[in-house]
């Protein structure tokens, strides 16, 4: 059983270590193994650059060994060859014409040679240590390689989508998830992957078959008595309103959404695409812009690179609203920035004339039955005087969050609405403050 229980561990470390690579990869600037490995130099992508930097022990370990053999038949090689040159003057053969043979022996010069090339290889992580250290998730179809740069597939990016998710609602069920209204216009309701523990009340039908029984076996442990059941192992199953919904995500791209916040940014949205993949009925749609806008797939935001440049979100609404027109269903969207909006179709209109068009824009939303909930990572005061307009006029509902709690803010909010909670009772994450 330990030995079962030691294998378990280590493919569990294994999966581990392979998704916090994804995560580093999905993080970075540059998907080049030339960048991504002067970026390791520096300190960054722990995870990549620890898995790699075994690589880069293994072959200076390797290479000391294989110096030390090739040193061992050189030193042989050379004294086979003072032997023969002693008896080739003993011949009299010139001096000149024996230190000639010595010279341009082939044995000697390539021996000379191979020793040369393990002795002056980088002692520091190299390119081949980096895509050695890849290999495996290449295989396995989660990354692809071509000509020197990497990319997350749709099956990689999935799986990562599935590891930052389960994070996310761990955090979340530890939450207190009450009772709460269901609105009317329903489609029914299936079981969420929130869990709780059983209270009295609870329908028999709820009760997780599989946790109930992993908590007993955790309990009952090391202990030589017969495997019972107690109240406190038991966990039910939370159920979420089942209702249609198209959900947006409108991620700010500009120059100010570098580090924590795109990153936070891409992990939400990873998250929210695999909880809604498992959503039969609903759809998710991002968008990514700053002073143009483009429409990705979920997957694929992880290789996409910051865009930089100033911020449009009127257009970057516009195109969301647009392209839900024609669907019937519950339409939120999610617009995440850090930053104060001050261009519209290309050109810059500053911070005034940009806001008077998002509120245009809200108006649009509200006429047509989007909610918008917008989420801001910073709290500078034009921000903070969007918000104020946007909250007074009850156009969307605003958050103010740190790239920390991002994804619970998003992923709760999901989660509410699917519990058929009204449009502006949505909950907020641990951490993160709506707007007055």
């Amino acid at each position: 059983m330990n030995s079962i229980n030691s294998i378990c561990d280590l493919c569990l470390k294994s999966s581990q270590e392979e998704q916090e690579i994804l995560s580093d990869l999905a993080h970075a600037r540059s998907k080049s193994l030339d960048d991504l490995r002067k970026e390791m130099l520096y300190g960054m992508h722990r995870n990549l650059r620890q898995q790699a930097e075994k690589f880069t022990r293994e072959r200076l370990s390797e290479s000391e060994k294989k110096a030390a053999k090739l040193q061992e038949r050189l030193k042989e090689r050379e004294e086979e060859l003072a032997e023969d040159a002693l008896d080739s003057l003993l011949e009299g053969e010139k001096s000149e014409t024996v230190a000639m043979k010595i010279a341009q022996d082939k044995i000697r010069k390539e021996l000379q040679s191979q020793i040369n090339a393990l002795k002056w290889q980088p002692e520091r992580l190299s390119e081949p240590d980096l895509e050695k250290a890849l290999e495996n998730l290449i295989e396995k179809g989660d990354l692809q390689l071509d000509k020197g740069k990497l990319k997350l597939t749709r099956k990689g990016a999935r799986r990562l989508a599935s590891y930052i998710l389960k994070r996310v609602l761990e955090t979340l069920a530890r939450k207190d998830y009450g009772a709460h209204r269901v609105e009317e216009d329903s489609y029914g309701a299936e079981l969420s992957l929130i869990h709780r523990q059983y209270e009295p009340g609870d329908d028999y039908w709820l009760v997780d078959v599989e946790t109930t029984l992993l908590n007993a076996m955790k309990r009952n442990a090391g202990s030589d008595e017969k495997m019972s059941l107690k109240l406190e192992d038991f966990e039910v199953c939370e159920t979420v309103h089942e209702g249609r919904m198209s959900a947006g995500l409108i991620i700010d791209q500009s120059g100010s959404m570098t580090g924590n916040k795109i990153n936070a940014a891409i992990d939400a949205s990873l998250a929210l695409a695999e909880l809604i993949r498992r959503q039969p009925k609903d759809s998710l749609k991002v968008f990514l812009f700053s002073d143009q806008v483009k429409q990705v797939l979920p997957w694929d935001v992880v290789n996409q690179s910051t865009a930089g440049g100033s911020t449009d979100i009127k257009t970057a609404l516009a195109a969301f609203r647009r392209s839900v027109q024609s669907e019937t269903a519950d339409k939120q969207a999610y617009l995440i920035t850090d930053t104060e909006s001050n261009t519209e179709n290309g050109e810059f209109v500053g911070f005034e004339a940009a806001s008077a068009g998002i509120i245009s824009e809200a108006l649009h939303y509200r006429r047509e039955g989007i909610t918008l909930n917008i989420i801001m990572l910073d709290e500078n005061p034009y921000l903070r005087e969007l918000a104020s307009l946007l909250a007074r006029n009850n156009m969307g509902r605003v958050f103010f969050a740190s790239p920390q709690n991002l994804g619970q803010v998003i992923i709760e909010s999901y989660l509410g609405k699917k519990k058929g909670r009204s449009r502006w009772s949505a909950p907020v994450a641990p951490g993160a403050r709506e707007s007055e």
